[in-house]
Order: C-alpha cells, then structure tokens, then sequence
C-alpha cells in the first residue's frame, strides 16, 4: 500500500513539474512573439492524488465456530512519511476512531482451551465467544504479550448479544465483570458465575488503539463443570397437533425438563395445531425472536418433529432466518412429501375415504371446524407439494447445518419374524399409516416413507415409530428405544459440534 501511495504521490509531482516546464517554454514563446497574454485561456490544473487508505468494514462470523473466516484488516494503515503536497495534504496512517474499533471475530474458544499468542490490530478489537451452563463458575485469564511501554491490553466480559454498532465505550459499559487490564507480563484472572446458559463474548482492544498489542486468552471452569450447554438455544417444534391429542402432558414428553436437568436451554415452541408450514413457521419465526431476546443469544438450535422440521425450514428460508439458526435438526419430518396425504386428498389413485378416516383419526377426530384446516395441514405435507412448491422455494442456507433422523418400525407380521431386523412395533394408531406407505414407499415409521425424512446430514433411524420418535403415548416406547436418553445425547452432539 505504501509503495502506491508514494507512487502516486510522485506521479502527481511529476505531472505538476511537467505542466511547469510546459507553461514556462509557451511563456517565453508568446514573449518571443511579442503576446502580452499572461495565462492559458482553458485555466486547466494538475491534481496530485494522494492515497488516505482502504476502507474496512466489521467482520462477523457467519457461524461462530472454529475454523472460520478472520477479518484482520488493520485499519487502513498506509505507511508514508508525511511529506506535504503542492496543496499541504500529508500522507500517513489515519488516526484511529476509538468509538469504532474494526471488530475481528476470532471464533469459538471451549472451556479448558487457550488461544496462544495473539495480536489486537491497530484500531481494532477482537471478539472471542465462550459458553458455560447456568451457575458454572469461569475464571477467564488474559496475559499481556510484548505490549510495549504504558501499553495494556483491555478486556470485557459481555452478552453475545451486545449490537455491534454500539460504540466501544458502551461494549465496555455493559461488560458483566468490571473491564480488566493487563500489562506486559502480567495475566489479569477475572472469574465469572454464568448467569443462563448458553454462550458470552468476550472482547479484547489496546489501550491506545494507534498500537497493535499482543495477548493470549484462557478460559477455565471452577465449579459445577458437570453442567453442559450448547452455545444456542435448543427450541423444540412440534409437529401435528402440538398437545392435544397424542398424550395428555406435553409433546415432547419429559424432553424439555431431561434436558435443563444437565443444564442445556431450551424452549417448546406452540404454533397451530393445523395448518400450513408457512402460516407455522411465521408463527415460529416469532418465537425464535422471543428466545434470542430473552436468552441475550445470537442464534438458536431448531429441532423439529414431523411438520415442526418443514416448518423449520421455512423459518431459515422463507422467513430469512438464516443468520439466526445455527443447526437445523428434523425428526420423522417429510422433506419429499408422505403419500398417505397425497391419497386422502385424492392427489393419486386410490382409498381416498381410508386415508382421510385414518388422518382424522390420528388428529383426534377433529372437528368441522378444524378439517378445513386439517385439510391444508395435509396438502402442504403432501409428495406434490413438497417437491414441486416447498422444496424449490426453500433452498437451504449455506450458514446452518442440517441434520436428520427418523424413525423405523414395523407391523407384528415382521417383528416377529426373524431375519427381518425389525425392533420396532408400530403403535396401533398409526398401523393403518403404515401399511398404506409400505405397500407404496416401502421403510417408514408410521406417518413419513424412511427416504422422504433424509434432508442434509442424515444420521440414521431410531428404534422408533413416528409417535414413540417424542416418547408418546406417557414414555411408553421400544423397550431399546430411551428417547429421553436420546435427546440428551442429540443435545450432547450439539455442543460438541459447537452450536
């Protein structure tokens, strides 16, 4: 950058030399030629430009996790010796604004970990995330690394949360441990009780930010370590019918509690119990909104069960949420359509009156009032328009991971037959589900064909049907199947995966 600035500078130099020399040989010529005229008629003026520096903008991490981009402009430095122009320009480094630090995300740091040696750029602030479940003792350490004389390096301790064009000064005013300084030499400890669980960030600036200053950060757990949390919230989304029919107490039975037992957020959402994905997911979107506010969170984890996983993703696609979800997780959730809805809505040939009676059934004999919106419950779920509407207008977002399972069962004819690796007794209300799609797509757990629920990572099937895949009816499931267990271990796969 230097050498172009110096470069254009002595360009500029050279053209305004030029246009003196040329001026003087036309002025001894018009005086040779007895012209009294004593400038050019067009009044034309050379302009040196002298460069002032890139511009730079914030960096913010796409997904928070390691490995990521690092925005490490330092701010527009140009170097130069601040030689004068012909119009008393100088060249040289623009002073810093501290008010707007250039902000370099340096991603996740885990608890036991240390970042090693690092450098905070000149008129910048670097930004580390860190997560601890509720009532988890941390003791964040910072050393200062070759700072040089009376320089130190600050830190703040803040909510994720805190709006990135909030000034320094109010970064630091709203750190939730009085802001620490370190010297060169010096490690400062600081040690923090979490307030909820989840992730904090932590931020890092020189104390004169026309200097560079180099640190190293160490994040360590005191007290009740045993506590686990993913970064984001987990909410939790059901699928048709929410509550009222399929058990008596809550949708994901005894989920929520087993989970904030071992200290992970969560949340249950409640949209319609029927009605189309995307008058769902708008209704979620909502809720997503509420839970970043109430946690102080950058994003959240959406776990989905059948129509809450195509909800989901209209959430992130349709909905624009992209920036808002970390992992995407579908359960039992049909991605490519369920025929038995195809066929009770006569979209295909065939036992229009048997699909119906058995959709309605399962909903809990819904009323007149509801089968209208049963019925646009069953079309948006349907091969038609899944494949040909839903799919093409929801394209995933490259920031969230998507992660599937579903379910496997099957009828007493082939559980009890050996040879048919089946472990899986379907549940007598969703029997006649599952004979409709084994004759017409084969695998299936009851409501959803085993091909239509993989969509992104797909990572295998439960010893699960549809109902049993949340712990209905009342946690009577397979005996090999402990859905609480399973949960917490799809909670414990999340963390480690850093959402």
């Amino acid at each position: 950058m230097e050498l172009r600035v110096y470069d254009r500078y002595y360009a500029g130099m050279l053209r305004a030399l030029g246009g003196m020399l040329i001026w003087t040989a036309v002025a001894g010529l018009t005086t040779a030629c007895g012209d009294d005229s004593t400038g050019l008629s067009d009044g034309h003026t050379s302009d040196a430009e002298v460069g002032t520096g890139d511009e730079t903008s914030t960096s913010d991490s796409s997904d928070g996790s390691e490995g990521e981009s690092l925005d490490t402009t330092s701010g527009g430095e140009t170097g130069g010796s601040g030689t004068a122009s012909e119009t008393g320009t100088t060249a040289g480094p623009i002073a810093c604004d501290p008010e707007q630090p250039e902000v370099t995300d340096r991603g996740f740091l885990p608890l036991g970990d240390s970042t090693g040696e690092l450098t905070v750029a000149r008129c910048g602030e670097d930004r580390h995330y860190i997560a601890a479940a509720q009532d988890v003792v941390l003791e964040v350490a910072v050393t200062g690394l070759q700072t040089g004389d009376e320089l130190v390096v600050e830190g703040a301790l803040t909510y994720p949360n805190v709006a990135q064009e909030d000034d320094q000064e109010d970064i630091y005013d709203k750190s939730l441990v009085p802001p620490f300084t370190t010297a060169e030499g010096d490690t400062t400890k600081v040690e923090f009780t979490s307030i909820r669980s989840g992730e904090y960030a932590v931020y890092i600036r020189s104390s004169d930010p026309e200097q560079a200053a180099a640190y190293s950060l160490a994040v360590t757990c005191l007290e009740n370590c045993d506590e686990q949390t993913t970064r984001f919230p987990i909410v939790l989304a059901h699928g048709w019918t929410g509550w009222d029919n399929i058990g008596p107490l809550e949708y994901f039975f005894q989920v929520p509690g087993h989970l904030g037992d071992h200290g992970y957020p969560v949340y249950v959402s409640q949209v319609d119990k029927y009605n189309s994905s995307i008058v769902r997911s708008g209704q979620l979107a909502e809720q997503v909104d509420e839970v970043l506010s109430a946690w102080r969170a950058r994003k959240v984890n959406l776990v989905g069960h059948s129509q809450g996983g195509i909800d989901s993703r209209a959430v992130v696609s349709t909905h624009g949420y992209g920036n808002r979800v970390s992992a995407l997780v579908t359960i039992g959730s049909p991605h490519q359509g369920t025929y038995v809805t195809d066929l009770a809505l006569g979209l295909v040939p065939g036992g229009v009156d048997q699909a119906l009676f058995f959709l309605f059934n399962f909903l809990g004999a819904v009323t007149a009032d509801e089968q209208a919106d049963a019925e646009a419950s069953f079309y948006s779920l349907s091969e038609e328009y899944m494949q040909e509407v839903f799919n093409p207008e929801n394209p995933d977002d490259p920031r969230v991971t998507y992660i599937s399972y579903t379910g496997e069962t099957c009828a007493a004819e082939d559980f009890l037959v050996p040879g048919n690796d089946c472990n899986d007794l379907v549940d007598p209300l969703i029997l006649v589900g599952y004979e409709i799609l084994k004759v017409a797509r084969g695998k299936n757990d009851g409501l959803v064909p085993y091909e239509s629920a993989k969509w992104g990572d797909f990572r295998g099937t439960m010893i699960a049907d549809h109902i049993d895949e949340v712990g209905q009816v009342l946690g009577v499931t397979d005996f090999d199947f402990d859905h609480k267990q399973w949960y917490l271990d799809l909670a414990h796969d999340l963390r480690l995966e850093r959402h």
